[in-house]
């Protein structure tokens, strides 16, 4: 703290004009902080920045907003899982964000008209095809092209740094990237971010040829949104890499001020940030579609649906793949089934897959049915499988209507080794059972009668009884009997499940920006069937009984009852009238990113409150003067606490 700055607190505080003895300002600072503030939460800090220099000064120290993150009696946005994210490791800056976030999102759609509370851009140096956010928002993944659409590349950007955001990672895909899927996971001991993706190329090489020529569309110019049936066979494959975590933390945190050449020559010195892990391949007849990775089995996994009826697994860490087909439906058997979406359930070792049967149209059918249906996964092996299998559960829904888009929502699963402060309170909670997980969403948009469907399916607890176990006999050493002992698990028998039906406008269509808390529709023109619609309205769906913990009712997890409704944002909109190639939604931090075409920037709209920091990194809207700077990092960590983030 600088002397004269010091030495004005100190007289306005103790040598006013009138100095009153009752005043909380003549306490020291360790008292107010310590003491006085413990007793505050996260609303009360706020309001009692706005009261004083001297307050707003306090309120923003680290010390303040790490310790209410030990003690945090609320969910917590997810975290990348390494020690780099724990109160010794963390900025005041990071702490207090993550605290208003939770805070404030919840506030926020809890109203009765939730409202984007923010909206800025940062520049992505590329035109945005297709993105995805990491849980936590701190990571943004983005399928991207140049200027004239010839070079494909996928990006990762780093978001919440220091004010800005920037590019940190970039590798080459040959075509368009889509349907991406990134996850915090263990690969080879270390903490990683694993990418998969989907790209397709025409299945001969004279249809390649003939694309040069401009004799045929380039395949990156096919809709990745709207279901092809072109007539020129295409090859599809699946690719999965990782980038190691260490080294994304550490260009993340780089100063910004450093220019692009010492940027470049430190990344230099870094291992290339993405390493290839596996790829499947598939002919035109059996098109590529929704990959998932998963940590089970105790490694991480890919799976991807290999149409009609096919689940390819495969180990990201190598090895053959295990392809389990799935049987047709006994009663339907003579039907056709199709894959619409699968997701994978690590706890459970299994997967949820959504099918639809195209039975034949009758009187009293006049809509195909879906399968709702869970398999047990393939572990791979040393040597290459195919199992073909009946669904252990089944739920079939008849009159849902057509869909043409199928989406389950990602649970947002834990990592399995999480450093994060996130993982500690979540391993050090005194439970005596896991909490009740978030049931299975299913989101559909319906075309025959224009809407959207959603069907939840809740989990069902079961009790394991271990019986004790004797000491051990005729070894050298002896280990003592272990007692019986009770396990809780969750399953998913498919058998307690919800419906909600929305019909939309008839000159609306909608797009579904799925989720298990807070989803989102976008709405278009029904006429406009481009890549690129133009937004008419973006909507959330609440659900306020999913904003609370789930709580166990007759064995099955269930939230409280709560209005469900298809509510309205409250204007103005920012968005409305833009052009829109696609969204990444982080429903843990209501951070919605959108991209618009020819463009190479990025509007990103929050729908909660966090601490900001302008172009200089100092605090808006006043900068701190009077205590240590909140935001640095700690300059030194140890070489044990290095490791443990690799």
């Amino acid at each position: 703290m600088p002397i004269l700055s010091s030495l004005t607190s100190l007289f306005s505080r103790f040598a006013g004009s009138s100095p009153r003895k009752d005043s909380l300002d003549r306490l020291p600072n360790d008292i107010l902080l310590d003491g006085i503030m413990s007793y505050l939460d996260v609303v009360d800090i706020i309001r009692l920045r706005q009261a004083s220099k001297l307050y707003y000064e306090l309120t923003h120290h680290g010390a303040l907003w790490k310790r209410l993150l030990r003690t945090a009696d609320i969910p917590l946005p997810p975290l990348p899982p390494t020690s780099r994210h724990t109160p010794k490791h963390m900025t005041g800056l990071e702490a207090e964000r993550i605290m208003c976030r939770a805070y404030s999102l919840n506030r926020n759609w809890n109203s009765t008209r939730p409202r984007c509370l923010h909206e800025w851009f940062f520049p992505a140096y590329h035109r945005v095809l297709e993105m995805t956010l990491l849980p936590g928002g701190r990571y943004l993944v983005a399928s991207v092209c140049d200027s004239h659409a010839q070079r494909y590349s996928l990006i990762v950007y780093a978001i919440d740094t220091f004010g800005r955001s920037r590019p940190i990672a970039k590798t080459e895909t040959t075509t368009k990237a889509y349907s991406i899927r990134a996850k915090y996971v263990t690969l080879k001991g270390r903490k990683s971010v694993a990418i998969a993706y989907l790209r397709r190329e025409y299945h001969h090489k004279r249809d390649k040829r003939r694309a040069e020529r401009g004799e045929l569309p380039d395949v990156s110019e096919y809709s990745t949104y709207h279901e092809l049936d072109p007539e020129i066979g295409l090859r599809y494959e699946c690719v999965a890499i990782h980038a190691r975590l260490s080294d994304l933390e550490m260009l993340t945190d780089m100063s910004y001020d450093t220019g692009p050449e010492e940027f470049m020559e430190a990344a230099s010195r870094l291992a290339p940030p993405f390493e290839n892990l596996v790829c499947v391949r598939s002919r035109p007849e059996h098109p590529l579609m929704c990959p998932d990775i998963e940590e089970m089995f105790d490694s991480a996994y890919l799976a991807v649906v290999k149409c009609p009826g096919d689940v390819v697994f495969k180990r990201l860490d190598g090895g053959p793949s295990a392809t389990l087909t799935c049987l047709p439906v006994v009663i339907h058997a003579e039907s056709k089934h199709t894959i619409k979406a699968i997701r994978l359930l690590p706890q459970e070792s299994s997967v949820f897959v959504v099918r639809e049967i195209a039975t034949p149209r009758t009187p009293e059918q006049r809509c195909p049915i879906y399968a709702f249906e869970t398999y047990t996964a393939i572990p791979a092996g040393p040597n290459k499988t195919s199992i073909a299998n009946d669904a252990d559960a089944c739920m079939l829904a008849h009159d849902i209507g057509t869909l043409a888009q199928v989406y389950v929502a990602d649970p947002n699963t834990p990592p399995r080794d999480d450093s994060s402060i996130v993982g500690i309170l979540r391993n050090s909670a005194s439970r005596v059972e896991p909490p009740p997980p978030p049931p299975i969403c299913v989101y559909g948009r319906r075309v025959d009668d224009e809407g959207f469907v959603v069907v939840r399916f809740f989990a069902e607890r079961y009790v394991l009884e271990f019986p004790p176990t004797p000491p051990s006999a005729g070894s050298i050493i002896q280990t003592p009997p272990r007692p019986a002992r009770r396990e809780v698990v969750y399953r998913y028998p498919l058998s307690y499940n919800d419906l909600f039906e929305k019909e939309s406008h008839l000159n609306e269509h909608n797009r579904i920006i799925p989720g298990v808390v807070r989803p989102l529709l976008c709405y278009y023109p029904w006429d406009d069937i481009t890549d690129a619609p133009p937004v008419l309205e973006v909507r959330p769906f609440i659900d306020r009984g999913m904003l609370r913990p789930m709580f166990v009712e007759n064995r099955v997890a269930v939230p409280e009852l709560g209005m469900r409704r298809l509510a309205s944002f409250e204007p103005p909109w920012p968005w409305q009238g833009k052009r829109a190639v696609a969204f990444a939604w982080d429903e843990t931090i209501g951070r919605l990113v959108m991209a618009e075409p020819d463009t190479d920037e990025l509007c990103v709209y929050e729908f909660a409150h966090a601490p900001r920091q302008g172009p200089d990194r100092r605090r808006l809207p006043l900068p701190l003067k009077e205590i240590p700077n909140p935001d640095l990092l700690p300059h030194v960590m140890h070489e044990a606490e290095k490791m443990d983030m690799l």
